[in-house]
């Protein structure tokens, strides 16, 4: 994973965005990439590397945010910083060599089935 550390965003309105823009500003990070409807069903590498994109559209309203080559201290740090502000609650993932051979749609669904299972046991202690 040799690109610039970087945060990509799924399902967010322009106006959640901006306001994650405005807080990364704050920290004189660089604005998040979106990942666009037409990149659902592309590799995450290609999405990352190429700004690939497909002629197949994915409809999808889960927000997901992603950690692309970032430490996993900045990864807490941000986390944290976004929890205290009014920003959406995303499902959480950082970018690993394993996941970023994976299309988009799958590594999501894959992200919602974890997410749900772990509320599901959360809910059974």
């Amino acid at each position: 994973m040799d690109k610039e550390p970087r945060l990509l965003v799924w399902g967010y309105t322009p106006e959640e965005k901006g306001a994650l823009d405005g807080v990364l500003a704050e920290l004189k990070a660089p604005p998040a990439f979106s990942i666009e409807k037409d990149q659902g069903r592309v590799v995450l590498r290609d999405i990352v590397h190429e700004g690939k994109r497909s002629e197949e559209i994915l409809e999808n309203d889960e927000k997901v945010l992603l950690f692309y080559n970032i430490p996993q201290k900045g990864i807490l740090f941000l986390m944290d910083m976004f929890k205290k502000r009014d920003l959406p609650r995303p499902i959480y993932a950082m970018v690993t060599e394993h996941s970023i051979e994976w299309p988009f749609d799958e590594l999501l669904e894959h992200l919602v089935e974890e997410r749900d299972s772990a509320a599901a046991a959360r809910k059974r202690d």
